[in-house]
Parts: C-alpha cells; structure tokens; sequence
C-alpha cells in the first residue's frame, strides 16, 4: 500500500506500507516516481497488489500516482481524473523518458546523481533535463537521432553534479566526476556530447572555442545552448509554472510564468546566436 496522505491512517491486513507524502496539485519529479515504480513493480511481479490510498475520491493525489505506476507498466497513463497541468505534464515526460532512457536506466542514472545530491537538488536537475529536450524537440524539428536526445538527458539531469564539490568551477569538476561513473551511465550515449553539455552549461564559457567543436559541430553547439537556456529554470515542479516550448515563424516561444527573464533572456543569447532564431518567454494565458 502507498499511503500519500500522512493523516491518513488506513491500512489492510498484511499490506506493507510505504508513506509517500505528496502536496495536492503538485507532483514530484518523474525520476522519483520511477524510483517508486521500480519498488512497486516489484511488489506486482512477486504477485502482491499494489494499492494507491489518500484521503478519498475528491484527493487527486492517488490517482496521479495510480497513473505514474501504469506509465512504467503499461506505457501510458490510464486513468480519467482530473488533475493540474504540472501533474500532466510531469506524467507526459515519464512516458518520454520510458521510451526514451527506460525503466532500469533512469533508475541507474538516479542512482548516480543522487550520491551527490543531483549538486543543486533533484527537482532543479529534473526541470533542466526535461525542458532541455522540449527545447531540443522543438529547434530541431524532428531531426535530432535517439542517442543525441537521449545524451542530452543525461548532460541535463547530471549538469550539476560538480556543486557537491564546490560551486567555482563545478562545470569542469562535474565532467570529471561523471567520466568516474561511466559504467552506470547508458551505453548508447555520447560521452563527448554529455561532457561538452556540462561544460558550457554556464554563462561564462565559450562553446564555440572548444576544440570539441571540430568532432561535435553545429549540433553539439545547440544541445549546449539548450542546456544552458534550460538552466534558466528552478524547478518546475513548485516554483514556476512550465506550459511548454512551440516553435513558430516567430522563433521559439517558451510558455513559463515566475521565472527569472533576466536570467532567462541571458541564457537564451546563445541558443539565438548559433540558430539565427529568436527565443521568446511568454506568459500562460
């Protein structure tokens, strides 16, 4: 049994419970709720139910968990409810990353950042990994293969890595440590790509100095830009409210509202100067 609701004091006969406190309209983090899958599916597959409870039919919390647990069983989510738009998105990028990463992968790369604390919290490095790949989804119309996507992940679920030693320098400090980690990070990926991401995910490098360039090119250039654009982000989770990228005959357009412009309209110089394409932040509404 997953309980959602501290106060809630239900419990069946038997069941093993797990607590799992979740905020009304908020979700967590799809890589935490695979980590969740992970232990359910395990229950499940030893023949055991798995039961999602909280406070009654009117809480949209059981169902929103309910949902994430289908997505890493059945691939979608499944059940009608009604939930906040963070809660639907955050279920929309579960199911990307199933198919994308898959189940045991992610929950290796979790493992990996979590032993540094992801270097500025989990929520922080979960915004910037999936909003990396709206943005690169959206540029690229199409284009980018599953290996430069799914490298683009890794660089922005571990960009920040290096914070856990110190915060000067914690670009280079977080390349060190990843290649420390090669062995629980994907197989298929580019490693020179995930580094070069790391590397000038900050304002104050220069890409298109790097030698890397020569290898990685124009599209290693713009993976960089929109990690560093991604970067701009807190946490969408709680924060700042996140509707998406869309990519129009204007440029591209980020749907967000409480998020830093300054920052925001900084970070995107890069991004704007290797496409040529304009990148806007647009209220919701």
């Amino acid at each position: 049994m997953i309980n959602v609701e501290p106060s809630c004091k239900r419990s069946f006969d038997g069941a093993v419970t797990l607590e799992y406190p979740l905020s009304q309209l908020t979700p967590r983090p799809p890589e935490e709720l695979n980590e969740l899958a992970v232990t359910a599916l395990r229950f499940a597959k030893a023949g055991s139910r798995v039961i999602v409870v909280g406070l009654g039919e009117d809480d949209d919390r059981p169902c929103f968990l309910a949902n994430a647990l289908l997505v890493a069983l059945k691939g979608q989510a499944l059940l009608q409810c009604s939930l906040s738009r963070a809660q639907e998105q955050t279920l929309n990028w579960y199911v990307r990353l199933k198919e994308l990463i898959g189940l045991e992968q992610l929950h290796a790369l979790f493992g990996v950042g979590k032993a540094y604390e992801f270097g500025s919290g989990l929520e922080h490095a979960s915004t910037v990994a999936n909003v990396s790949l709206d943005l690169a989804q959206a540029v690229s119309r199409g284009t980018l293969t599953h290996r430069d996507l799914k490298s683009l992940y890794v660089a922005g679920l571990l960009h920040d890595i290096g914070r856990f030693i110190s915060e000067r320098g914690h670009e280079e400090i977080g390349v060190r440590m990843l290649m420390a980690h090669e062995d629980a990070l994907p197989g298929d990926i580019d490693a020179d790509l995930v580094s070069f991401c790391i590397r000038h995910h900050r304002r104050h490098t220069n890409p298109e100095n790097d030698p890397a360039v020569k290898s990685l090119g124009e599209n290693g250039l713009i993976l960089a830009a929109v990690v560093r654009l991604a970067d701009a982000f807190t946490n969408v989770y709680e924060k700042e409210d996140y509707w998406g990228v869309y990519l129009s005959e204007d440029g591209i357009t980020v749907v967000a509202r409480r998020v830093n412009k300054e920052r925001f309209e900084s970070k995107g110089k890069l991004l704007e100067k290797i496409t040529g394409v304009k990148v806007t932040l647009r209220q919701p509404g």
